[in-house]
């Protein structure tokens, strides 16, 4: 297998994406038919993008208190995973992958100024192994007082296709839990 590797873009707070992706939008819809042709003809097919349903939330209880709602720090969750995909030298392809992560504040969690949670993002050839994973931290400040917040963490992952079409490959990606909140929270959902 080729050299792979996932490389951290830029992080931008998700109204500011939300804002740019609109301003894109309105760009393209300026531009002519042939940018907008030439710009789709670069696009390839990416490998399925997903959310692990184990690690697609947390909810994060004050330290020593029982698991009440009134004692809920936040609650943090990857509400959604998108990627596109450009070709690449050696015959790869280059996700550029968007993770949204949105976070709520919860009763015990009055005085926090923002929240920090680790995630990752896996590669693997789907259904067989696992290619590369990476972890990385998202901060999440609750700005002006507000009692919610967002982030879209973008990411970078070289796919090395040796052959194989991208849709013999599968990222995935979710908030990075230990085993004792994963058990948790297949408790809370009931499985």
């Amino acid at each position: 297998m080729g050299i792979v590797s996932q490389v951290r873009a830029a992080r931008r707070p998700a109204v500011t994406s939300a804002v740019l992706a609109l301003g894109a939008i309105g760009l393209a819809a300026c531009g002519s038919s042939s940018e907008s042709a030439s710009a789709a003809a670069d696009a390839v097919p990416c490998p399925a993008m997903s959310v692990l349903a184990d690690a697609a939330s947390l909810t994060r209880f004050a330290p020593g208190a029982a698991r009440t709602p009134d004692n809920v720090l936040y609650e943090i969750e990857v509400i959604d995973a998108k990627a596109l995909c450009q070709p690449a030298a050696g015959g790869q392809v280059t996700a550029d992958v968007g993770l949204s992560i949105y976070v709520r504040r919860g009763p015990a969690g009055r005085d926090l100024k923002g929240v920090s949670e680790p995630f990752f993002l896996t590669l693997t050839e789907t259904n067989t192994r696992v290619i590369s994973r990476a972890s990385y931290q998202t901060v999440i400040p609750f700005d002006n007082g507000k009692n919610s917040g967002g982030v879209v963490e973008h990411l970078s992952v070289t796919v090395p296709l040796e052959g194989k079409s991208p849709y013999a490959f599968e990222m995935i990606g979710g908030i990075q839990l230990s085993a004792d909140e994963l058990a948790d929270e297949r408790k809370r959902r009931g499985k």
